[in-house]
């Protein structure tokens, strides 16, 4: 079956360079203030680069890219906006040419029916700093703030009711951008549909959420998703939900590690036939995940072969009958059976650690340093794979030895392996 999906990841990406940076309140000053923005935008650009080049459609931005951006401190008075003016308009011109679909979601802390005002007071405050920073990085009306009800304070009915004074008393530059999301302990599916009613805010569907928190009715979900799909009008551009999969052994609504294909096909199928909608994963590895789903949703036979480029010897360390497995499935590029593919990836993630087969893996890659390295570090290079076999030293060990050679003799290839980066 053809679906008119895209897929997004959340926040973060493992398989960058760099990561996103902030510090102690205390130790904020106007140059650190600099340092922390012009790195957090320089990891921003990168990570929207590898998210375009994935053919991954949606990124969700962290919040905390200006850090302390809605917490002012006395002497620290930077102008970020206008200092940042020419990054700001280089990233806005790759999100506006590649039709990237970027979106925020503030955190716990930003709740509009608290009954303390001055909670209001910064939650507003936070989400016109989202709004801004959307618009700065080239966002419109499809780019979304997405939000949780809040508490219920003793009285939900009051609770529901203060949240819809306060949305609809926002300027219209937020409320073009936010958007509602049920969520797992206190405000279902219905309840939100029921505020959307009320406050004309598009709404998010949590598939998780939603089954830790049933609403009190047997409506389908698929119902569900379809009365959330009504509450999006044009200029908000494809409905957007969110799916994550339940981690095993962990409290209802922990996410997985990583996005199962069966199950999500599952999913896939109770969404409206051929109805645009794009899927926020929300997953612990990341674009790990959203990179499998997207090839499974393309069928497309050279992304696979990029990706197991890049997993091949984290694969090999795992097991070699995988392995195998994985290159006879990719040798049939004209039926290629993506579904296969995936869930033989996935077979690997959930092996344990065998020696036998890390011992493989390190020789394959080794065989990339053995004609540049010295005496002395294949010397080492023996006496370490002894260690590792005879217990001596664990797995993140011998791996560290190959990453010191590989920051010595650099490759590309390798560089991108996730063998490197587990």
């Amino acid at each position: 079956m053809n679906y008119n999906v895209r897929i997004g990841y959340a926040c973060l990406n493992p398989d960058i360079s760099q990561g996103f940076k902030t510090c102690r309140f205390d130790n904020l000053t106007n140059e650190k203030w600099i340092e922390l923005i012009e790195w957090n935008l320089a990891t921003l650009e990168e990570m929207i680069t590898y998210t375009v080049d994935h053919r991954i459609g949606l990124l969700r931005l962290s919040s905390d890219l200006i850090p302390f951006a809605t917490k002012p401190k006395e002497g620290v008075d930077l102008n970020w906006k206008e200092y940042f003016e020419a990054t700001f308009n280089r990233i806005k011109d790759k999100v506006q040419s590649t039709q990237l679909r970027i979106s925020m979601h503030p955190g716990q802390y930003t709740v509009l029916n608290s009954m303390n005002m001055t909670v209001v007071e910064r939650a507003i405050d936070d989400l016109e700093y989202h709004a801004e920073l959307l618009e700065l990085l080239g966002g419109n009306q499809t780019n979304k703030i997405i939000i949780h009800i809040g508490g219920i304070y003793g009285d939900k009915e009051a609770a529901m009711d203060r949240f819809i004074q306060q949305a609809n008393q926002l300027s219209e530059r937020v409320r073009s951008h936010l958007v509602i999301e049920n969520d797992e302990r206190l405000y279902s599916i219905q309840d939100v549909l029921t505020i959307s009613e009320q406050t004309g805010l598009p709404v998010i569907f949590d598939n998780l959420h939603h089954e830790v928190r049933l609403p009190l009715d047997d409506t389908p979900l698929s119902d569900y998703i379809q009365a959330s799909g009504r509450t999006w009008q044009p200029a908000d551009g494809r409905q957007k939900i969110h799916y994550s999969q339940q981690a095993p052994g962990k409290k209802a609504g922990a996410h997985s590690e990583t996005i199962a294909i069966r199950p999500f096909i599952g999913f896939l199928e109770q969404l409206p036939p051929d109805q645009p909608i794009d899927i926020m994963l929300e997953v612990k590895d990341k674009n790990r995940s959203a990179e499998k789903m997207q090839i499974y949703l393309d069928q497309d036979i050279v992304a696979a072969e990029k990706l197991w480029a890049n997993r091949k010897y984290a694969v090999l360390a795992k097991s070699a009958s995988i392995y195998q497995k994985i290159r006879n499935v990719l040798k049939n590029k004209e039926d290629t059976d993506f579904i296969l593919f995936i869930e033989l990836l996935e077979q690997a993630e959930s092996v344990p650690e065998d020696k036998g087969a890390e011992v493989n893996a390190a020789q394959h890659i080794w065989g990339y340093f053995r004609k540049q390295v010295t005496n002395k570090e294949e010397a080492n290079y023996q006496k370490i794979l002894a260690q590792y076999q005879a217990g001596d030293i664990t797995v993140r060990q011998l791996r560290q030895f190959f990453k010191r050679l590989l920051k010595k003799y650099p490759n590309d290839y390798l560089q991108a392996s996730l063998y490197f980066k587990e």
